[in-house]
């Protein structure tokens, strides 16, 4: 029986790590050893925490961010020697059959490097929130192939690009392409490490018959909170830079300065003009490929603490 490592992070989303964690030691056909990262969320550790035996439990001094947080979790299972690495965001339950489904197809198929699931909307699982798709990279941008549940395929078909959000390796090749990187902090870092594994020559493969329902989440205090943007921007930059050669560079280059250009209009006109100065530093940082800072106000501005 294979044995498969998951990485969580939680961020004040305790309840929910705690359904996706009763999800995983639901688990048939694999033995799943969940390890879960607490990036120093307010307030004590929960009980139900310290009652489940097959729980790996660590809490970081400070909120490191989704990518160290992920590498932490990785090293806490080390001792165990897993055959494969399920990267999994909190917010997700997966059903019994979800982990064992990406394990025969990665046991079936050494050409394949990341075995992807049908990831689709807790709140309306007829709904398509991620399924692999085809990467646009004068954009950066990984276009869905599927939208609801009824046009996945019947079966395994190779993808441009997974989600970060759940994606299964085999442990030996996660050590081989480097685990994520922590000056990402959030943001871009799944592209990131698909573009390492494709370097291995290994591909990327939607199993649709494989699913997780995602409960949607606003850990970093939304799509318009000015975390979200200032990664987003920032990373959008520095993984294009690391990766695009240069004849799809150019046109990245001249798209992403359009779109910051066009956003320092558009955000004082949605009565959020704050955003439009994370942007520009996202955009600096990024050009200078500057990682592992987060600028002081952006994770605890004086409104609130949004993480």
């Amino acid at each position: 029986m294979a044995r498969v490592g998951v990485l969580l992070v939680n961020y004040r989303q305790w309840e929910l790590s705690r359904r996706c964690v009763e999800s995983l030691l639901a688990s048939e056909g694999v033995e799943v050893i969940p390890a879960l990262v607490d990036n120093d969320s307010p307030g004590p550790v929960p009980e139900w925490v310290g009652r489940t035996e097959s729980l790996l439990f660590e809490r970081s001094p400070s909120n490191e961010g989704l990518t160290a947080g992920n590498n932490r979790a990785f090293r806490m299972l080390q001792p165990l020697s897993t055959d494969y690495t399920f990267i999994l965001n909190n917010d997700t339950e997966v059903f019994p059959d979800t982990i064992r489904l990406l394990a025969d197809h990665l046991q079936s198929r050494p050409d394949v490097g990341i075995a992807a699931p049908a990831i689709l909307y807790a709140e309306r699982p007829d709904l398509v929130w991620s399924a692999g798709g085809d990467f646009i990279p004068w954009r950066m941008f990984v276009r869905q192939r599927h939208r609801q549940l009824s046009d996945l395929p019947e079966g395994p078909v190779p993808v441009d690009a997974a989600s970060g959000c759940a994606m299964l390796l085999r442990t030996g090749e996660l050590k081989r392409a480097g685990l994520q990187d922590p000056g990402l902090f959030v943001y871009y870092e799944d592209d990131d490490l698909w573009f390492r594994i494709r370097r291995m020559g290994l591909g990327v493969t939607l199993v649709p018959d494989s699913r997780v329902l995602h409960h949607v989440s606003v850990s970093m205090g939304g799509a318009m909170s000015p975390a979200a943007i200032y990664f987003t921007h920032r990373n959008r930059f520095v993984v294009a830079s690391r990766y695009l050669p240069m004849r799809q560079r150019i046109p990245f280059v001249l798209y992403y300065v359009a779109v910051t250009l066009c956003k320092t209009a558009v955000y004082p006109l949605r009565g959020r003009p704050e955003l439009v100065g994370w942007m520009w530093k996202a955009s600096l940082h990024g050009m200078r490929r500057i990682t592992g800072v987060v600028p002081e106000g952006l994770l605890h501005p004086k409104t609130g603490r949004e993480g």
